[in-house]
């Protein structure tokens, strides 16, 4: 059997451990910026430099059907019994505990997309691309605010209308793809889950196999946001 990897990949929730029988090739780490850009007249393309994004994580791998040299243990669970556990902390709303051993990676997240296929010759093995994001519970406290007499109002001056953001779009042409696409707006090509994301609905709408392998099939003619 092949010598196991010191980093072991985690998704827990409450009670619930799951290990990663397989480990990932690679692990995809991002910070997106929460910039705003305003035109304004005679200024051109302002840009408003915000707080960065939470930190999102992004991988792929399989749950495998039989036990073989590549996994890291013997998986407990079958591969659709893995699958079915993520789905229902998804469609429970659930935050996960996302860790990776050996490499200072422990945090709390959300499931933001999930994503699985089987391949042609490999019937039984599940292969998935997974993101996750830094999740933050946000607490609402509750306030006393006391009534005040109210002075009589003045009239006030009208405000100039705020300049509205600036929608980038594409049209798509021959031979394009996501992942081009993402090296041509974010200057790396790993970023295409951004397009992907912010257009799924009408990529899928066009092309049902945009469901097993997302992003894959885009059309000339089409007009993607990018965010």
């Amino acid at each position: 059997m092949a010598k196991k990897s010191v980093y072991q990949f985690w998704i827990n929730q409450g009670k619930t451990k799951t290990r990663l029988p397989v480990l990932p090739e690679k692990l995809e780490v991002s910070i997106n910026g929460k910039n705003d850009n305003f035109d304004i007249a005679s200024l051109g393309e302002v840009t408003i430099i915000q707080k960065p994004g939470a930190k999102t994580f992004a991988f792929s791998a399989f749950f495998p059907k039989n036990f073989g040299p590549y996994c890291e243990f013997k998986p407990a669970l079958n591969a659709k019994q893995y699958i079915d556990r993520i789905e229902n902390w998804m469609s429970n709303m659930t935050p996960i505990q996302f860790i990776v051993t050996g490499a200072g990676i422990n945090f709390t997240c959300s499931i933001e997309s999930f994503n699985y296929y089987e391949k042609a010759g490999e019937v039984g093995d599940w292969y998935f691309d997974i993101t996750l994001k830094i999740y933050k519970k946000v607490t609402i406290k509750k306030i006393q605010i006391k009534k005040k007499q109210v002075a009589k109002s003045r009239p006030v001056a009208k405000s100039r209308p705020v300049a509205k953001k600036k929608v980038k779009t594409y049209v798509v042409r021959q031979g394009d793809t996501l992942w081009d696409l993402s090296k041509k707006f974010y200057g790396r090509n790993a970023d295409w889950r951004k397009i992907w994301n912010k257009n799924k609905a009408l990529l899928v709408k066009r092309d049902k196999r945009n469901l097993r392998q997302p992003g894959h099939w885009i059309y000339p003619g089409q007009k993607l946001i990018i965010p």
